[in-house]
């Protein structure tokens, strides 16, 4: 693939751009309108200068210089081709250019082309590092300097964890920096106190004495002095979190005993970081003006005499500040610019070295069917045979497993080197078959990668020097035969198969900082909880809410809801799903929308029978949209709840009563709930997927239970995944991620409320705003790609495959339907399969069905290559399941695709 050296239009975080010429007119981007909190109008950045200020830009007054941020493991694309193919970053080569400045702050000079590995930073340690202590792997995440202060007169005192304490920087400006890579002090700045007097009379005075008179001082040095790890891993634990945390080292660390291994990905140069070049790596020096580095020990001693020095030549040559400034302080230099090229491994299998990094685009959204070369797969189908386990997946023992040659972003075809059965695990494999399949029937099979830091299992527990790093390393390469080329941490380089090691996650360091703060924290808060626990038990007097009118109520919970198209629900589920685009009363969003959605969307209406979506309220079918039993289903998943239903209180009963009937009188046609009289606390909700959406016909199942604190707090939901992830609010594992539930950050009115919040918002919220004609932008952050290239690149595919998921979940749900629908499902299928069969047949010849949203020219959008291959997979196993219930109109399918038996 050949890349065209053009800048890239869109800007991101930590991107190098100039707006007008030279040094002083470049910067690096450190904040715009996206980041949390952020009051910056859009396509409004915040740059910050060499020389640490700040200034604001409109994106059509800058230019992309570099993306020094690009590291080994990324995703990109081309910047000139966003909706192209996808490629991932092997190498990364960046070249400084670094200014020299005098004590005044003032660049004296330009070195171009400086490389990274001859630079230290002012820091030994950084947040984010990765450091080893023996057999052990963590991540800093707390660093404490202390900071040497040299006065006009020679004397010299140290403030222990400056950082804590009130020593300020003496130009009060507001300055910045950027704190994965730089520090409050550095070499040359000139420092006070909040209260100099206090501050320098407590410190450590290395040489001289406390004076009052001195409140102003240079910064002589930075020691990082102590710093809080937190372990990830070991080379006997592997990354089992909970050996790891039963058995590693203490938090608190010194730099002197660490090792370090690598900065974090997100830690990588650029403008207004302070540096400076590495000493020789002989002890002994030459030169009188790089004194040796003290140590603890001789420390007193080193700075004594290095002020008698200092006297003496300032007497001799009488100017003494200068020379005890040229002598003492070793001012740091500053980063002006970054050059970087690029190494990319694209998806159609082509390697290409040398592109400049700013003609490729971070790509971090990507979908759970895109494959890049040399990642590991595995058969993602569906059968319901004696191979098959519970879920009526493949059990892993039949599963083939191989690995990726080649992906065609268009189709959604890929190609597959399957390897043989594996007899032994330090063996190289041999590959059996070379196959075009769908990226709909593979399934990812996490194994190491480019750029992964990567941990080797020892068994002995011999091993405890820290000189020893041949056991922690990063990929390097990804070899044909399923090995991995690894680069250790003491510079060697060998071949090892994937079992023999563990990939250790990167997660971002103030995560784990946060995770280790509730570790440090005391027991007060252990109270804090109990007491609101205590509360739960306790629930608010709901009495007021008995003496409402239910009609009113109804009208005041409701008519926004049902009368007006949803618009409330808009506001109660943040971040995670924008309303589809026939709710919003906007010409333009739907204009920038209606294009969008996949080839599956455009194909659920049969054009032969336009009344089929309405067909579930057919006369004939008798099942109650609103039901209460006396049986609790033993398979409802709150049903061994500790906290059981039945001594809730008289108000909280009312309350729920109350809701049970705005249910019964309320609920939309295509869903029907179940209540049950022994457990008040649950019930269990089935909807039917909407015409135009890749979930139509399908039937979702979700339980619920209504907490002892209800209505002031939120219902727990639990969504019936069968194991598959066909929304992104919808998790395997059954969570319901809605900031309606408080399961996803909010606000106001996006959030639960005793007042106005009902069941029957959660259950339309459900079917109107997640399970919705465009789910690819339901999650976090995806909104704002509505209308943009890279939108169009993945809405698309998702919805394809979010189809795929449909109708897998069918297959499921008639094998093994939640206990109380079992004739439910049964007749729904016995009416809609052959709607379901008629669509898929549909894509498989090439015909293009419209619908509601789609314009002419969307309309003229085959379905992929790739999902054509995955239904062709999939209608023998649908026709199959479909006849076994006496569907109608399954005849003429079940010539077409009967399932071989061979």
């Amino acid at each position: 693939m050949d890349v065209v050296a053009a800048a890239s239009p869109n800007i991101y975080l930590q991107d190098l751009v100039s707006f007008g010429r030279g040094i002083l007119r470049q910067g690096i981007v450190i904040q715009d309108a996206t980041v949390k909190n952020s009051s910056l109008p859009v396509d409004t950045f915040e740059i910050l200068l060499i020389d640490n200020s700040v200034v604001y830009k409109n994106a059509r007054d800058i230019r992309v210089l570099d993306r020094s941020h690009l590291y080994p493991g990324q995703v990109v694309g081309s910047a000139c081709d966003i909706t192209g193919q996808i490629g991932v970053v092997i190498g990364v080569t960046t070249l400084l250019d670094l200014a020299e400045v005098d004590n005044r702050g003032m660049a004296t000079g330009i070195i171009k082309g400086v490389s990274p590995s001859s630079l230290r930073r002012v820091r030994s340690l950084n947040l984010g590092d990765f450091v080893v202590s023996g057999p052990w792997l963590g991540r800093v995440v707390e660093v404490s300097i202390d900071v040497d202060i040299l006065f006009d007169d020679g004397a010299v005192c140290r403030v222990n964890d400056a950082n804590s304490k009130m020593l300020r920087i003496l130009d009060d400006t507001d300055n910045r920096y950027r704190i994965q890579m730089n520090c409050d002090f550095y070499p040359g700045l000139s420092v006070t106190g909040g209260n100099p007097r206090s501050l320098f009379k407590t410190a450590r005075w290395l040489n001289g004495y406390w004076n009052p008179r001195r409140d102003v001082g240079t910064v002589l040095k930075v020691d990082t002095s102590g710093v809080l790890v937190y372990w990830i891993a070991s080379m006997h634990c592997g990354t089992d979190k909970e050996l790891v945390e039963a058995s590693a080292p203490p938090a608190y660390q010194h730099p002197d005993d660490l090792t370090f291994f690598c900065a974090a990905c997100i830690c990588s140069w650029g403008v207004a970081d302070h540096c400076f070049f590495r000493a020789p790596s002989s002890t002994k020096t030459n030169d009188d003006n790089v004194p040796p580095t003290p140590t603890k020990q001789n420390a007193v001693i080193f700075y004594r005499k290095q002020m008698r020095n200092v006297f003496f030549k300032g007497h001799r040559r009488k100017r003494h500040q200068q020379i005890r400034r040229h002598v003492e302080v070793e001012f740091p230099m500053t980063v002006a610019s970054t050059i970087t090229t690029v190494d990319v491994l694209w998806q159609d299998g082509t390697l290409q070295h040398g592109i400049p990094s700013a003609t490729l685009v971070p790509f971090g959204m990507v979908n759970e069917q895109e494959f890049l070369p040399g990642q590991h797969v595995i058969e993602n189908g569906l059968s319901f045979d004696t191979a098959t386990d519970t879920n009526g997946e493949y059990n892993d023992a039949t599963r083939r497993v191989g690995i990726v040659r080649s992906l065609d972003c268009k189709d959604q075809t890929v190609c597959v080197s399957w390897f043989k059965a594996e007899m032994c695990t330090d063996e190289a494999r041999e590959v059996e078959s070379i196959d075009t399949m769908s990226a709909y029937d593979l399934k990812l099979n996490y194994s190491p990668y480019y750029g992964d830091i990567v941990v080797r299992l020892i068994q002995s527990e011999v091993t405890n020097s820290n000189v020893d790093l041949s056991w922690v390393g990063r990929v390097a390469d990804l070899l044909p035969d399923e090995h991995v080329q690894v680069r250790w941490a003491d510079g060697s380089m060998s071949k090892v198969s994937p079992h023999e090691i563990v990939v250790v996650n990167e997660e971002h360091y103030m995560e784990l900082w946060t995770e280790m703060g509730d570790w440090l924290e005391d027991d007060g808060i252990d109270e804090e909880v109990a007491n609101t626990d205590n509360d739960l038990q306790n629930p608010a007097d709901y009495s007021d809410v008995e003496n409402d009118d239910p009609a009113k109520m109804t009208t005041s919970l409701l008519g926004l809801v049902v009368q007006s198209s949803l618009p409330l629900t808009g506001d109660m589920v943040t971040n995670r799903q924008p309303p589809p685009s026939s709710l919003v009363p906007s010409s333009e969003v739907h204009a920038a929308t209606e294009h969008i959605a996949a080839a599956v969307t455009r194909n659920i209406v049969d054009v032969e029978c336009h009344d089929f979506a309405t067909c579930s309220c057919d006369e004939s079918f008798s099942f109650p949209r609103f039901d209460v039993l006396q049986i609790t289903p033993e398979d409802h998943h709150y049903i061994d709840d500790a906290n059981k239903g039945g001594s809730r209180g008289k108000n909280w009963a009312k309350a729920v009563q109350k809701e049970w009937q705005i249910l019964e009188n309320d609920l939309p046609e295509t869903i029907y709930v179940q209540v049950f009289e022994g457990r008040m606390d649950l019930l269990r909700v089935v909807m039917v997927g909407a015409s135009g959406t890749p979930y139509h016909h399908g039937l979702f199942f979700f339980d619920l239970q209504l907490p002892s604190s209800y209505p002031a707090e939120p219902p727990q939901v639990y969504y019936h995944s069968y194991g598959l992830r066909l929304n992104p609010n919808l998790y395997e594992s059954g969570t319901v991620c809605l900031s309606l539930l408080n399961t996803f950050d909010g606000e106001g009115t996006e959030l639960w409320s005793s007042v106005t919040s009902s069941l029957l918002q959660v259950v339309v919220s459900i079917q109107g705003l997640v399970l919705n004609d465009q789910p690819y932008y339901n999650e976090a952050g995806y909104e704002t790609l509505v209308g943009k290239p890279e939108g169009r690149r993945n809405a698309l595919p998702y919805n394809e495959n979010a189809y795929m998921l449909s109708l897998r979940t069918i297959l499921h749900v008639l094998r093994r339907p939640p206990q109380g629908f079992e004739e439910f499902v049964k007749d729904h299928f016995r009416r809609q399969g052959r709607f379901v069969l008629t669509t898929c047949d549909a894509c498989l010849r090439g015909c293009v069905v419209g619908n509601a949203h789609a314009t002419e020219a969307s309309k003229g959008q085959p379905c992929s290559a790739g999902l054509k291959i995955a239904l062709a997979n999939m209608l023998p196993i649908l026709v199959a399941a479909f006849t076994e219930i006496g569907a109608q109109g399954c005849e003429e399918f079940k010539k077409l695709y009967a399932l071989s038996t061979a």
